[in-house]
Order: structure tokens, then C-alpha cells, then sequence
């Protein structure tokens, strides 16, 4: 099945960075989108295999913490364990706090040797938002690289 969510690249938001913004039908699309985005600055996604699997259990106050802190992590894990993911698995609950649990898949840094395109250092907070739309939900990101 192919994955739900999109996301598109932005130009002239920040010179030195990358911005994108990453739509859905609900936070869960967008949060899979925003994830295949960061993944996307760094590699070809259809060059990683899925052969890693990790847990990822988060939670924050509102929509746009929970964001930076589900991308902050991806980018932590990234580099701790020198892995790039492809796939994403997402389920957000709406309780007192936002709760995000997710799957994410992908394969070792050292697999993918030669294909990286550069790397992303950090999530920012500038412009970072989420907002509806007509069709769903838009998240505005931009990435330091």
C-alpha cells in the first residue's frame, strides 16, 4: 500500500536550509509525510530497504510541539544508530496530551554508502506549523542542514 501523506520541497524560505511542507487527511498522514521529507534531503527513499525496525513513543501539549519533537527524534535516531528510515507507521491519540506512537523502518548508514545526497542536522522551529485545509491538514517545516 502506498504511504499516505505528501510532501512538497519550498524554495527561498532559508538559504542555508531546507523547507517543506507535508499534508494529510489527519496528523497521522502528516507526521508520516513530514518524516518521508526529512529522509528525502538525505537519501532516495526507494534506495533504503526496510531491513531496522525501532519503536517511537512521544508526547507533547499541542500539535506543533509534537511535530519538532517526532522529527528531532527521527533525527536523533538517524544519528545515533547511523540509520535512514523510509517508512513510517504513525498513530497519534487526543487525550490531555497529544500521544504519538509509531514504527519506523529503514537500513544502516553504511548500506547506503555512496547514495546520501547531504545531511539534516536539526528541525527548527521557524515557520514550523500546522494548519487545515480544505482537503485535511498542512505542516510547514524547515530543517537545518
Amino acid at each position: 500500500m502506498p504511504p499516505k501523506g505528501e510532501f512538497r520541497f519550498l524554495d527561498g524560505i532559508a538559504p542555508a536550509d531546507a523547507a517543506f511542507e507535508a499534508t494529510g487527511h489527519d496528523l497521522a498522514e502528516v507526521f508520516g509525510a513530514a518524516a518521508r521529507a526529512v529522509f528525502a534531503i538525505i537519501v532516495d527513499l526507494e534506495q533504503v530497504r526496510t531491513i531496522v525496525s525501532r519503536q517511537v513513543t512521544l508526547e507533547a501539549e499541542s500539535q506543533d510541539e509534537l511535530l519538532y519533537a517526532w522529527l528531532s527524534e527521527l533525527v536523533y535516531l538517524k544519528d545515533v544508530h547511523r540509520e535512514l528510515y523510509s517508512d513510517f507507521d504513525v498513530v497519534i491519540a487526543d487525550g490531555e496530551t497529544l500521544n504519538l506512537q509509531a514504527t519506523i523502518r529503514g537500513d544502516s548508514v553504511d548500506n547506503l554508502t555512496g547514495l546520501t545526497l547531504t545531511d539534516v542536522k536539526a528541525i527548527t522551529y521557524h515557520l514550523l506549523a500546522i494548519e487545515s485545509t480544505k482537503s485535511g491538514l498542512k505542516a510547514t517545516v524547515v530543517v537545518d542542514l
